[in-house]
Parts: C-alpha cells; sequence; structure tokens
C-alpha cells in the first residue's frame, strides 16, 4: 500500500511563485520536477514534491482551499506520524504559519490507524483515527 503525507498550501499560481515564496520563508530549496508544473525539495534522503492536488474536500477536511500539496511517499516501516518525510513538511509548515501562509498537514489520506483504544460505539472493532 502506497502511503504519502501532504502538506496542503494556499499560495496564489503560477507554481513559480508558490515556490519563490516557500523559499522566501524557509530555509529549503525547490529544483524543476521532472513532470512539468512540479518542484523537488530533497533534504538528505527525503524527497518532496509540490504540485497542483487533485483533492475534492471530503466532509470536514476541506482540501479545495488550499492551491498546492507539498507530498512525501512513505516506507511502510514507520507509522505517518513518526517519519522523517512527516518532520520535514512540519518544518515547512511551522515557517509557512508563521509567514502568514494557510496550510494543512494531512498524515496519509488513505490509512487508518489502529489506536488501541475502546471499540467505537455501535461498532464491533476498535475505533480508528485519521493521524
Amino acid at each position: 500500500m502506497s502511503r504519502s503525507v501532504d502538506l496542503f498550501i494556499d499560495l496564489e499560481p503560477p507554481v513559480e511563485s508558490a515556490v519563490a515564496e516557500i523559499q522566501k520563508l524557509t530555509p529549503f530549496s525547490f529544483v524543476a520536477g521532472d513532470v512539468p508544473g512540479t518542484w523537488r525539495l530533497d533534504e538528505g534522503d527525503v524527497h518532496a514534491e509540490l504540485h497542483a492536488h487533485p483533492y475534492v474536500d471530503d466532509g470536514d477536511l476541506l482540501l479545495g482551499r488550499y492551491r498546492w500539496a507539498l507530498s512525501c511517499r512513505l516506507g511502510s516501516g514507520s507509522r505517518p506520524a513518526d517519519a522523517p518525510e512527516t518532520a520535514l513538511l512540519r518544518l515547512v509548515a511551522e515557517a509557512l504559519q508563521k509567514g502568514g501562509v494557510p496550510n494543512l498537514l494531512v498524515h496519509d489520506l488513505q490509512y487508518r490507524e489502529r489506536t488501541g483504544v475502546p471499540a467505537a460505539p455501535g461498532g464491533d472493532g476498535p475505533a480508528t483515527t485519521r493521524p
């Protein structure tokens, strides 16, 4: 199963302007990606890609207000919350927040983590949460 962590960012287009603003507010540099309209952030073994995201709003998860996603793929060896990719995106998110740029960090849109808490009301198994 492919897992990811995504930082949704509300900046105006074009993508080059968004990249310039992120680079101004963070200590990180981007390079043009292999696919037109994408940009890469490489920090050691961690790789992220900035792109216009295809997601729509999902209940209380209002992704439509964010134009861009800075996304990292995760290996299967760690929980999304503990991954080095998540740590990198948290640093970017904090810097953007300080600069007044709205953003939302989402730990794997497709992943449900078993928490070890009692069963959900009306359910027959453990409750699940979105990390």
